[in-house]
């Protein structure tokens, strides 16, 4: 009773700070995120860079993302890029379920809907992120994403090879030559669908290195849900992933 009388105190936007319901976005912001992708009409095909007119980016032709389809919550850009930092870098769990409830109306509005049998899985953290963090931001997303989607997650799974690289520093080509063993399954993994979840895309190679891992152990299709993509080249962006 308690639990659900308090479900309806007003609480501020993460974004704007007036008054919402359970630590999610107003209505009004979220009316504008979920439109805010169409600020960039054209859009790679695959990966969601948004380009100057509608065709497979450079990045995608010369080394194409072993996954079947990309998904994004919205553009890594202000003010949005700022309240994502904010979660990454500090416990704030009222973002992870706004930002899961936020990517569920996204798909909603594309009419993508997952069955109980489809399986979440969140992009592993290396031992230096969790120590200095004290969570995994994917993990924390993942939980509640699943729980708004009515599927299943699975934790247990996808671990990160012990590595020195930090992706920060690196271009594309060298992000993919450092990260292409990154990951792997600790068993075989028989799965028809499985969908990987992450924070920030920017080149891809830490999706794809994990969509290979899980397609070496058994799984069919691999799909991919991230909270935000950046918006411009990796050589004027300096993100992680």
């Amino acid at each position: 009773m308690f639990k659900n009388w308090m479900n309806f105190l007003s609480t501020p936007c993460p974004l704007c700070q007036e008054p919402s319901t359970k630590g999610l976005f107003c209505s009004v912001c979220q009316h504008d995120i979920l439109y805010s992708l169409n600020h960039y009409p054209h859009r790679c095909s695959h990966c969601l860079l948004p380009l100057d007119k509608e065709t497979t980016c450079e990045n995608c032709r010369e080394h194409r993302l072993i996954l079947h389809r990309i998904f994004i919550g919205f553009d890594y850009i202000p003010p949005l890029n700022s309240l994502l930092l904010r979660f990454k870098n500090s416990y704030q769990p009222h973002l992870s379920r706004a930002f899961a409830h936020l990517f569920h109306q996204q798909l909603k509005q594309q009419n993508i809907s997952l069955s109980p049998t489809d399986i979440l899985i969140p992009i592993p953290s290396s031992e230096q992120s969790l120590q200095k963090r004290g969570f995994n931001p994917a993990t924390l997303f993942a939980k509640d994403l699943a729980k708004q989607l009515g599927c299943q997650l699975d934790v247990s799974l996808l671990y990160k090879h012990p590595t020195q690289h930090h992706q920060k520093s690196l271009d594309r080509e060298d992000r993919f030559a450092k990260s292409s063993h990154l990951y792997y399954c600790i068993k075989r993994y028989p799965k028809k669908h499985v969908i990987l979840i992450d924070d920030i895309l920017t080149t891809g190679s830490t999706l794809d290195c994990a969509a290979r891992a899980l397609i070496a152990a058994g799984v069919e299709k691999v799909d991919a849900f991230v909270i935000a993509r950046t918006a411009k080249p990796l050589n004027s962006y300096t993100g992680t992933t």
